[in-house]
């Protein structure tokens, strides 16, 4: 029996362990879909077409990070207290002392037991599989943030005065950041369809100095434009790097 209460100590300090993993996790999840749906609004409006699939990843990550929270909070309250649903590994010849139960009743129990730490512990494997995946394919992830910010603000963007979803999170991204486009440049407008309606180089939104009569989008002068330091490709992989499941 002594031996068996080894197991049992071991186990439950062991269950502690992960369902304290799962609730930081869950809550972390359920931080960074929070933050994606509501914090990060401007952001994912700049992404124009792909901005409804960054919208259904936050939708799972609040569904994933709500289960592997309620699940854990269940199974530290459980393995702290040493609830009898979660005291898995006696004998079954002594449950009936133990729980004062019947036989029959006891194996019942020890049966529910053993099924909430397979499932305990396969979220557990699950979340790492998915923060590996999360490591290995972030280049990736964070490239195609890129290829369709550009692409918004390239056939999406109409100006300072335009008042369509992209065309606002853009503007209100560049004024925020004290940025000029994607690259930092006036070249990220060339081309573009508020060029090309406009016949301007470069939205207000680029000037230090928004009021000064050079600032006429034809102009161009190093001083007037916001600085490089402040690039909105640092604003971007800040937020490819935080919404990446940095958890958030």
């Amino acid at each position: 029996m002594a031996r068996h209460d080894k197991l049992y100590t071991w186990m439950r300090y062991l269950m502690l362990l992960l369902c304290v993993i799962l609730v930081i996790s869950g809550v972390v999840l359920l931080g960074l879909g929070a933050w994606i749906r509501y914090g990060a609004a401007t952001f994912v409006d700049v992404l124009g077409p792909y901005s409804s699939q960054l919208i259904y990843i936050s939708y799972i990550c609040i569904g994933m990070g709500s289960v592997l929270s309620f699940t854990g909070l269940i199974g530290c309250c459980g393995a702290w207290k040493e609830n009898r649903f979660f005291i898995m590994l006696v004998r079954d010849n002594s449950c009936a002392v133990i729980f004062k139960a019947p036989d029959n009743n006891c194996l019942t129990v020890l049966y529910y037991c053993r099924v909430f730490f397979f499932i305990v512990t396969m979220l557990f494997v699950a979340e790492i599989i998915g923060t590996i995946f999360v490591l290995t394919y972030r280049n990736l992830v964070s490239l195609m943030v890129r290829d369709a910010s550009k692409n918004s603000l390239m056939t999406a963007y109409m100006g300072p005065a335009a008042t369509d979803p992209i065309s606002t999170a853009w503007n209100t991204v560049m004024i925020k950041f004290k940025c000029c486009g994607f690259e930092n440049t006036t070249v990220d407008f060339k081309g573009s369809v508020f060029s090309t309606t406009t016949g301007l180089n470069y939205p207000k939104t680029c000037c230090v100095n928004k009021t000064l009569a050079d600032c006429d989008g034809i102009t161009i002068t190093p001083s007037m434009i916001q600085p490089q330091l402040s690039s909105m490709i640092l604003a971007m992989v800040l937020f490819v790097k935080l919404g990446l499941m940095r958890h958030p």
